[in-house]
């Protein structure tokens, strides 16, 4: 009897341990609540097409460092006017960011001169990397400063678009350069995340808790004016999550309900890409 509980002690050890690390999910889950949970979409973006999206009239490539030796990807299209308003856009959980960044920039600019550009998140598209909200987070940052010295443009005259999850990662950038008195000339976002938990593996996810991604206490050094806008048919990040951003912003923000109008709607949306050229045209005449 004695050799048999010896052999059995590890295995109710061993279960032990296996029952609170399959639960410590749920727990977890209990103390953040129920939040929209997701896969990281990061598919890699042939050099093929990275060269053709870069063909494309008057747009080039672009890469940033980051200080882990990181290099995110990206396009740029420069403007003829060296004053021009420049717009930067941060993308959401796309496997096609650079792809769908440019589109909506292009939509954005309309037929205005102004200088267009958009990064890959680390891991997405030809950008190196894994993805994190830790990384994510110091790379708003980086990418927001590398367009304001590489390019040459005063954040006066860089504007913020995000979309998605990359409201989480714009956020971060914009907050942090505030602080640093480097205040960008306006701030837009489309069915931006509130919280959401963004997992490697959706088979695994019940196993593991994944990334949890919160943008509420990055708003605190964000300043205004910010445009948030949000889609009511939105099953993605519902509307609630985009009341959310503007309540806490407050007075900073001006929030615009789109009814009917779903996520991916918003990239394409003429009404939401109207506002935030408008609110960039207002901010360029300051």
């Amino acid at each position: 009897m004695k050799r048999r509980s010896r052999l059995l002690a590890p295995l109710a050890v061993f279960g032990t341990l296996s029952l609170a690390a399959l639960g410590r999910p749920a727990v977890l889950r209990l103390v953040h609540g129920s939040l929209p949970r997701f896969q990281y979409l990061a598919t890699p973006l042939s050099p093929a097409a990275y060269d053709a999206l870069a063909a494309r009239p008057r747009w080039a490539k672009t890469s940033v460092t980051i200080s882990d030796g990181v290099a995110l990807n990206g396009l740029v299209k420069r403007p003829a006017r060296g004053d021009a308003p420049w717009v930067l856009f941060f993308p959401g959980n796309d496997p096609s960011q650079l792809t769908a960044g440019q589109d909506v920039l292009e939509r954005i600019a309309a037929a205005n001169d102004w200088g267009l550009v958009v990064y890959a998140n680390r891991g997405y598209d030809s950008s190196g990397g894994v993805p994190s909200p830790d990384a994510f987070r110091e790379d708003g940052y980086r990418i927001l400063m590398n367009v304001v010295q590489a390019e040459h443009v005063e954040p006066a005259r860089l504007h913020v678009v995000a979309f998605s999850m990359g409201g989480y990662v714009s956020a971060a950038g914009v907050g942090r350069a505030a602080r640093e008195q480097k205040v960008v000339g306006s701030y837009s976002t489309l069915a931006a995340v509130e919280s959401m938990e963004m997992v490697h593996s959706l088979p695994l996810s019940r196993l593991f808790m994944g990334d949890i991604v919160e943008t509420l206490p990055l708003l605190a050094d964000v300043p205004g004016p910010v445009l948030v806008q949000h889609g009511t048919d939105d099953k993605t990040l519902p509307v609630a999550q985009g009341k959310k951003i503007a309540e806490a912003l407050g007075t900073r923000a001006e929030f615009h309900e789109l009814p009917g109008v779903g996520h991916a709607d918003m990239l394409t949306n003429g009404d939401a890409l109207a506002a935030v050229r408008a609110t960039i045209e207002t901010a360029s005449r300051r």
